[in-house]
C-alpha cells in the first residue's frame, strides 16, 4: 500500500521531540503509525512541508507534488489567523485544498476530524470522503462518520517514578475555561493546604488574538502556578511525576466522548488520571476515577499522593485496561483500518 499523509505538525522519535512552539497534539501517536506502516511493508509519504528537525526514517517528503497512491490521510485543518486572510503565514490549509483537488473522487480519501472542526459546507464540497473522528460518539453531518480513536502501542515511555508535590495539566488554553475552573483553579488552593501545588505548563502566558491576555488568566487563578510551553519530550516527564491530572475538555468534546491523546500519554507515562463526570462515558477509566467537583479531585489526589511506585503502577495498568474495553486504541487496528480501504475503496468502513 502507497499512503500519503497531509499533517501538519512533527513525526519524530520520541526522544527527538524537543520543538515546544506548536499545537500538534498528535506527536504521540504520528510515528507509532508510521513505525507499523513501514513494519508492514508499506511505503508512507508526507504530503505537506516538512516541519521536523530531520526527516523521519522511511517517510517520503513529497510537500509540493501528487504522487500515485492507494489512500490518502489527512488530518484536517481549517482555517485560522495563521493560515488563511491576507496576513497568512503558514500553507497548511493551501496544500490540504490543492490534494483535495487532486486526489477527491480519483483515489481514496479519509479525512480525520481529530479537532472536530469539519463543517457540514466542508462535507457537501468533498462528498466523496471518508469521514471519520476520534469520539465514542460520532456526529453525522452529511456524510456518515466513522470512529478512528488516537492510538497507542502502551508501552511505557519512561520508568516509573516517585511522584513530585504536584498534581497539574499539561496542555494548550483553548476553549476549556469552565472545566479548567472547576477541576483545578478551585481545587487549587486546598490542594496546597495539604502541600500539593498546581501546575499548569503551555501555552497559558502568551499573547494570541484566540485567547484571554495572560494579565487575566494569572488574576483570575491565583493559586495556579503556570509554566511555558515545553517540547513533547520534556512534557512527558512532567507528567510522569505529576501526582495526576484531570481530562478537562471543550463541551462539544465531552458531549461526543473525545478521547484526545491525553489519555494514552498519561498512560505511557505512568501517570494515574481523572475523568470529569461531564465527558459522554465518564468511566473510561473505572468509576473510581470520576469527579464531578473541585472536592473529589482533593480527595482522590490526597489519595493518589501517598501511593508507591509499585501501587501507582498498579492504578495505571488499571486504567489502561478499562480503556481498552471501550474500543480498540491499538495503532496495529489503525493500520489496519487503512489497509481495508486502500483493498476494498468501494466497501463501507466499520469503526474501530
Amino acid at each position: 500500500m502507497k499512503i500519503g499523509i497531509s499533517y501538519w505538525g512533527f513525526c519524530e522519535k520520541f526522544e527527538d521531540s524537543r520543538v515546544s512552539q506548536t499545537p500538534d497534539g498528535h506527536r504521540y501517536g504520528r510515528p507509532l503509525f508510521v513505525d507499523e506502516l513501514l513494519k508492514r511493508g508499506h511505503e508512507v509519504f508526507a504530503l505537506q512541508t516538512q516541519r521536523e528537525v530531520r526527516p523521519y526514517p522511511g517517510i517520503q517528503y513529497d510537500s509540493t507534488g501528487f504522487p500515485e497512491l492507494d489512500v490518502v490521510f489527512f488530518e484536517w485543518r481549517w482555517p485560522t489567523y495563521k493560515n488563511s486572510g491576507p496576513a497568512k503565514f503558514e500553507r497548511d490549509l493551501d496544500r490540504q485544498t490543492e490534494l483535495l483537488e487532486h486526489y477527491h473522487g480519483q483515489t481514496p480519501v479519509v479525512v480525520w476530524d481529530c479537532d472536530l472542526k469539519l463543517t457540514p459546507a466542508d462535507e457537501a464540497c468533498w462528498p466523496k470522503m471518508i469521514v471519520a473522528d476520534p469520539t465514542l460518539q460520532p456526529k453525522d453531518f452529511i456524510i456518515k462518520r466513522v470512529r478512528l480513536p488516537f492510538w497507542s502501542d502502551f508501552e511505557l515511555l519512561m520508568p516509573l517514578s516517585n511522584t513530585n508535590l504536584e498534581f497539574g495539566y499539561v496542555g494548550n488554553n483553548y476553549e476549556r475555561a469552565e472545566m479548567f475552573k472547576k477541576y483545578y483553579s478551585d481545587a487549587a488552593q486546598p490542594l496546597r493546604e495539604l502541600g500539593v501545588q498546581t501546575r499548569v505548563v503551555g501555552n497559558w502566558l502568551e499573547r494570541s488574538p484566540e485567547r484571554e491576555q495572560p494579565e487575566e488568566i494569572i488574576t483570575n487563578y491565583p493559586h495556579v502556578a503556570f509554566f511555558n510551553r515545553v517540547g513533547f519530550y520534556e512534557s512527558m516527564h512532567i507528567l510522569n511525576k505529576l501526582i495526576s491530572t484531570v481530562h478537562i475538555t471543550k463541551g462539544r468534546y465531552a458531549s461526543q466522548g473525545f478521547v484526545s491523546p491525553r489519555y494514552l500519554e498519561s498512560l505511557v507515562v505512568g501517570m494515574p488520571a481523572l475523568v470529569p463526570v461531564e465527558f459522554a462515558n465518564s468511566s473510561i477509566l473505572g468509576k473510581e476515577w470520576v469527579v464531578s467537583n473541585s472536592a473529589d479531585v482533593v480527595k482522590k489526589v490526597e489519595m493518589l499522593k501517598g501511593l508507591d511506585v509499585q501501587a501507582r503502577n498498579q492504578v495505571v495498568n488499571a486504567q489502561a485496561t478499562a480503556l481498552q474495553c471501550t474500543c480498540d486504541f491499538s495503532v496495529e487496528a489503525a493500520v489496519c483500518f487503512f489497509e481495508e480501504i486502500a483493498a476494498n475503496p468501494g466497501t463501507a468502513t466499520k469503526n474501530i
